[in-house]
């Protein structure tokens, strides 16, 4: 999961800071927090383009391991 978040441009880091390990979780699966750290070297991020890396980054994700964000 880290090697395909740290594949998007604009991603300088990426750090799991938490690990859920409690029964509501299934069998199979498993839970964790990580922090992403998105840089430009040339300008200002906005919102939109942050917003957009994520987007394609969770969908790399679901499709590629079945990743998803937890309700």
């Amino acid at each position: 999961m880290e090697n395909t978040i740290q594949s998007f441009s604009l991603v300088t880091r990426v750090t799991l800071f938490d690990l859920y390990r409690v029964e509501q979780i299934p069998e199979g699966k498993k839970s964790f927090a990580i922090s992403i750290i998105y840089q430009s070297p040339n300008h200002t991020l906005t919102d939109e383009e942050v917003d957009q890396r994520q987007e394609q980054m969770l969908d790399r994700l679901y499709q590629e391991l079945g990743a998803s964000l937890r309700d």
